[in-house]
């Protein structure tokens, strides 16, 4: 994939070691969004939820990115899978909800079903498709590790491939946790303005700092406090809007951050900031080796 020229433009500026002043096409332009889409936001590990969303057979959760779509369905304890969200016939999405339970996924656009393990059921209006074994929902590596629910999207095939390593570090089991607090933002600050401001004060997801964080890929972290933890998750929509999922989870005996949102407060107080605030060589560096192999 040619990278777009503002990108390219912003590579040499970091490669000849002069000023970094990236183009405004950089923020605005949508084949820059489909660049990045492509070469960062489906780089493993992506955090999607708690691990609490999946606890009866038929239970599932939607996560987004971009243009891409992964619905998690638990088929039974010993079998949960990561599937892409697409129909099989038009691409219709099979799954709309954010998350709930279900029998079978079904497409609204033609009336396809499928099995919670992706196989196609009933391609309604297509019943000559007697031979349906080999319809199956692609599937993305997942796992399952210290109560996260943890998907790869740089891999997709009818089987999944095999789940590589991930670093956590020191990140405590969060599996017997009860989730706090669960909560969504919508900004009109490109993705790569709010990780950057995110990435710098990750304990604003507090108020009030942190002790550590382990990050999960380029869109997602772990914000630990005193026992407590936070799930962060960057959601890029389109490039002025990126959504932010927050995942609260307390340690046993702890109160979390209550009735307060200082992460709320910060995103509605600092938007126009955030949104028009200059990246610095840090962030373009790391942003530029994720891009130049597409160069």
């Amino acid at each position: 994939m040619a990278l777009p020229d503002s990108i390219k433009a912003l590579g040499e500026q970091i490669d000849e070691g002069g000023e970094v002043a990236p183009a405004p096409e950089l923020f605005e332009a949508y084949d820059v969004f489909a660049a990045e889409l492509a070469q960062i936001f489906t780089q493993p590990w992506l955090a999607v939820d708690h691990a609490s969303r999946l606890v009866a057979d038929g239970d599932y959760v939607r996560a987004d990115v971009g243009a891409r779509s992964v619905v998690v369905v638990r088929e039974s304890e010993d079998k949960i899978h990561a599937l892409r969200n697409t129909c099989l016939h038009a691409g219709y999405r099979v799954c709309e909800a954010e998350a709930g339970n279900a029998e079978h996924l079904y497409c609204v656009y033609h009336g396809w079903s499928y099995a919670l393990d992706g196989l196609l059921t009933d391609p309604l209006l297509r019943p000559q498709m007697t031979d349906r074994s080999r319809f199956r929902l692609p599937r993305y590596p997942l796992r399952i590790d210290r109560g996260l629910i943890l998907v790869d999207l740089s891999q997709v095939a009818p089987e999944a491939p095999p789940a590589g390593p991930i670093e956590l570090g020191a990140l405590p089991d969060l599996g017997g946790r009860a989730v706090a607090r669960r909560q969504s933002y919508k900004t009109t600050a490109n993705w790569k303005r709010m990780r950057q401001f995110l990435w710098e004060q990750p304990g604003l997801v507090f108020g009030d700092g942190c002790d550590a964080v382990i990050e999960l890929g380029p869109l997602s972290f772990v914000a630990l406090r005193t026992g407590d933890a936070a799930l962060l998750r960057l959601n890029p929509r389109f490039p002025a809007q990126c959504e932010i999922e927050v995942v609260e989870l307390p340690s046993a005996g702890s109160a979390g951050i209550g009735d307060a949102d200082p992460l709320g407060d910060a995103l509605r107080d600092g938007n126009d900031a955030i949104a028009a605030a200059p990246l610095d060589r840090g962030f373009c560096e790391w942003y530029w080796r994720l891009m130049a192999p597409a160069a």
